[in-house]
């Protein structure tokens, strides 16, 4: 009865056990192979110590496994913390590489858009000062043509006014006649009109208005007439020359205003192209950095991927580890059991059949 009672025992554990864990490790010998095995130990009357000393066996060989797992448990742990330390390593390192270039982006996107706003205003600035330079030469060109009219008007009335005097000096003595004397000034207006001067015009018939009071020739009137002639020479000679000074002063200016304006308008225009090579290099920097960040925001997703499937690994592996360990504990406990069974059963068992008395 008591055999029994040991059997059960072990069928029942051994049993429970392979149907609640499925044991990782080498293969173990199956429940019907141990059962075999005590039970030969048993009925062939084997001594208590063989009995023991197999299920001693069989706990050494639980033994070793624990030991092994132990080992591989170590191994994968020590795995799992490199592995977990690389990925969040890896993380760390995405972001803040996605973190400089989004500064950097910023940066260079700032900058781009800044010497954007400055190249319209370059631009502008172009537009406006090819303008000036414009309108200041046509107006230097007005300038000159003004001059250029004034001068050749006043060189003609120089000339014609040569002409006047001669023919005044040809009277002798300032002897000649009224109608000689309309002539000569007759020229003279006509010369007075070229240079586009009137003031003669009033002086001239101031001088005829003397005729009727001269008693006999116009020697008077000739003097008069000839010195008006000598006088208008003169003014006409000092406006030439201060036309010519007006004209040297206005060209100074323009040359000093128009070599400003130029050298103005080349540096915009080196501005420009400098403003142009810094749009370029901004725009490089933005593919350049938006790049970047694609990629580190590519490798931190995946790397949290990574870590998510590691962590759950990981704590399989702990799992695993856990539910193992707990099978072998309680296989030992449950040899523990027999053992003591077994024990129970030796010491109880009667040393000599007695005579006529029955099995158990």
């Amino acid at each position: 009865m008591k055999l029994i009672t040991v059997y059960l025992l072990l069928v029942l554990g051994y049993s429970q056990l392979l149907e609640k864990y499925q044991i990782i490790g080498n293969p173990k010998p199956s429940l019907v192979s141990i059962l075999t095995e005590l039970q030969t130990q048993i009925k062939s009357g084997g001594a208590q110590t063989t009995t023991i000393a197999f299920l001693d066996n069989l706990k050494s060989t639980i033994d070793e496994e624990q030991i092994r797992h132990d080992q591989l448990y170590t191994q994968q742990r020590n795995q799992c913390s490199l592995e977990l330390d690389l990925r969040k390593k890896d993380i760390k390192d995405a972001e803040q590489v996605g973190s400089r270039a989004n500064e950097q982006l910023e940066n260079c996107s700032t900058s781009n858009n800044k010497a954007r706003s400055e190249l319209d205003n370059n631009l502008e600035s172009q537009k406006t000062t090819d303008s000036d330079i414009k309108i200041l030469k046509s107006i230097r060109d007005e300038a000159a043509r003004l001059f250029s009219n004034k001068r050749r008007d006043h060189l003609d009335a120089l000339t014609s006014l040569q002409q006047v005097l001669l023919t005044l000096d040809g009277f002798t003595g300032g002897d000649c006649s009224l109608a000689e004397l309309g002539k000569v000034a007759m020229a003279f207006i006509q010369t007075a009109v070229i240079a586009k001067n009137d003031q003669p015009l009033v002086e001239i018939s101031e001088i005829f208005a003397q005729v009727a009071t001269e008693n006999g020739g116009y020697r008077e009137v000739y003097e008069k007439l000839k010195q008006l002639i000598v006088n208008f020479e003169q003014t006409l000679q000092k406006n030439l020359q201060d036309y010519q000074e007006v004209e040297d002063l206005q060209i100074q200016e323009y040359d000093d205003r128009n070599i400003h304006l130029v050298e103005y308008f080349n540096n915009l225009k080196r501005t420009e192209q400098q403003l142009r090579d810094h749009i370029t290099a901004m725009s490089m920097c933005i593919n350049q950095q938006t790049a970047i960040v694609d990629t580190a925001r590519g490798k931190k997703v995946r790397n949290l991927q990574m870590l998510d499937s590691v962590d759950k690994m990981c704590k399989d592996f702990l799992s695993e580890y856990e539910k193992a360990s707990q099978v072998r504990k309680d296989q030992i406990d449950l040899i523990s059991q027999v053992k003591q069974s077994v024990y129970d059963f030796y010491s109880q068992k009667p040393q000599a059949a007695c005579p006529g008395g029955g099995s158990d």
